[in-house]
């Protein structure tokens, strides 16, 4: 049976983190797969090619989970596995993290590089922002212009998990809700439109929660 929901972060963040003159710059993003976040790493690679070296990680899947870091270079257990630690501690899925180094001329210490990475790691997942996504089953709601942001208001007072306004000849609201509550939402969007909103089903989805 597949996750219901799960934890990764918003979007993609970068941030800057120096320490005795050597600069880490985390780059976090969301992911699908393994091959995205390879694709994520070669990208930033490519951005930062004098770069002394990019440390990354990342955690992906669903009953099979994928899960890779490299110290790429560093000395071992120093780098790629602080920052694969912040991934599990915040028990994080669908997430790249890569940390690239410009050495300063300092030598930080097997100790030193280890809080670095991980403080920077950490620091970059901040600026991404948590959050929690959901398997949901997806609703179109297509009614009035009278109706569509009484609707709204309501739905998002009831705490339905809402989509952006589809505008169409008659406005489209995308409402989204767990499987056990199809039945209650249906019901509710009848009694808030008086019955007069056409629904169609979308299908699941993964949604922000």
């Amino acid at each position: 049976m597949g996750r219901t929901n799960w934890k990764t972060v918003e979007g993609p963040a970068r941030i800057e983190y120096e320490v005795k003159k050597s600069v880490f710059i985390a780059d976090v993003a969301p992911v699908t797969s393994g091959e995205e976040a390879t694709d994520f790493i070669r990208r930033i690679k490519k951005e930062f090619p004098d770069a002394r070296h990019h440390v990354y990680a990342y955690r992906t899947g669903d009953e099979v989970v994928e899960q890779r870091y490299s110290d790429d270079g560093e000395p071992s257990g120093t780098a790629g596995m602080p920052v694969l630690d912040v991934i599990l501690r915040q028990d994080l899925s669908d997430v790249v993290i890569v940390v690239t180094r410009y050495f300063g001329g300092i030598l930080l210490g097997t100790g030193g590089l280890t809080r670095a990475y991980s403080t920077s790691a950490s620091m970059g997942v901040s600026e991404a922002k948590v959050c929690t996504m959901e398997m949901l089953e997806l609703f179109h709601a297509k009614t009035d212009y009278s109706l569509a942001d009484k609707l709204r208001y309501a739905a998002e007072k009831q705490g339905y998990v809402l989509g952006d306004m589809i505008y169409e000849d008659r406005p489209i609201l995308p409402l989204a809700c767990r499987k056990e509550e199809k039945d209650a939402l249906l019901t509710f969007i009848n009694d808030v439109t008086a019955a007069r909103a056409e629904v169609s089903y979308q299908g699941t989805r993964q949604m922000k929660t």
